[in-house]
């Protein structure tokens, strides 16, 4: 072999290397019976009416990932020009763009620590978790990984266009409200914390004061949870497939509940690095509409386990 043909060898394998993609690290969690909710037995952590009633919920085995999807996987979606599933009817298909200087005077707190054009953490480095996503491109990201390891797409275009998920099919999707608080919870583990893994939220979770409004941190850079899962409180905030209602406790059913009624918000789970600790709770809730998003918005996925 000649020179020229080693040296083209190589960098087709160094070229295979960097754009192989990374098979995402599920944990397996066993399926059972919680109370989902917030009960208000802590003073200081008594939650909003959206975490109310308390209510008995049942959900079945399934995997969820032990840390957020990162930047470094979510570039590789973006590489693979052909990853347009979604994606071309809810918005483009790159990397969001880092904030402006209008964004941050809207945010003080962090355009002291970067100011512009200086050190910019949202420069995407890829241990840290992907942010500034809508739920749309969660959605399309799932199809993406689904469709590279052979699993069906688990998300489709209805007639009347809207996207749903077909729970029953065995690729990625965004874990279901109820299987994301179980998880966080600890599922069989737990020991009823009303953070991911301990009392004390600066344990596991990065908020405002432990972040000190820097932006988000490496995942899995705090302790798990007893599963083994990492940055379920903290962080970024994390998209699930439900749709939002801010009374559906009142009425959800006990088995594998998921809020399958259309609304125009989808829900948000687990607090950031840019809000207080009472956000990081395993309870806290929240529903922007699925086309908005902010540097406090990512992702973690799940699978069914059967």
């Amino acid at each position: 072999m000649n020179k020229l043909t080693l040296i083209s060898a190589v960098l087709i394998s160094l070229a295979s290397i960097s754009t192989a993609q990374t098979k995402p690290q599920m944990v397996l969690v066993e399926g059972g019976s919680y109370k989902m909710g917030n009960s208000g037995s802590i003073a200081t952590l008594k939650g909003d009416k959206d975490e109310k009633p308390v209510h008995t919920v049942k959900v079945n085995d399934f995997y969820i990932g032990k840390y957020e999807v990162t930047v470094g996987e979510y570039k590789q979606f973006i590489q693979d020009a052909s990853a347009n599933d979604l994606i071309n009817k809810r918005g483009e298909h790159k990397m969001p763009k880092q904030p402006d200087s209008t964004w941050l005077t809207e945010h003080p707190d962090t355009k002291k620590f970067y100011p512009l054009p200086t050190q910019r953490w949202w420069g995407w480095v890829d241990n840290l978790p992907m942010h500034h996503i809508t739920w749309y491109e969660a959605a399309a990201y799932c199809n993406w990984l689904s469709e590279k390891e052979g699993l069906q797409k688990c998300y489709f275009e209805n007639e009347d266009g809207a996207i749903e998920c077909n729970l029953s099919r065995n690729g990625y999707r965004l874990p279901t409200e109820a299987e994301w608080e179980y998880a966080a919870r600890g599922g069989k583990n737990s020991s009823g914390t009303m953070y991911a893994g301990s009392a004390t939220a600066a344990d596991v979770a990065w908020y405002d004061e432990t972040s000190y409004l820097k932006g988000p941190s490496k995942v899995g850079s705090k302790k798990p949870n007893e599963l083994g899962i990492y940055d379920m409180c903290g962080n970024v905030w994390e998209w699930c497939t439900d749709y939002y209602l801010d009374k559906y406790y009142e009425k959800s059913p006990v088995d594998n509940p998921v809020n399958t009624t259309q609304t125009a918000w989808r829900v948000i789970r687990g607090g950031s690095w840019h809000y207080n600790a009472e956000y990081a709770t395993v309870t806290s809730r929240d529903g922007p509409e699925p086309t908005f998003t902010n540097y406090n918005y990512g992702m973690r996925l799940a699978r069914n386990a059967k």
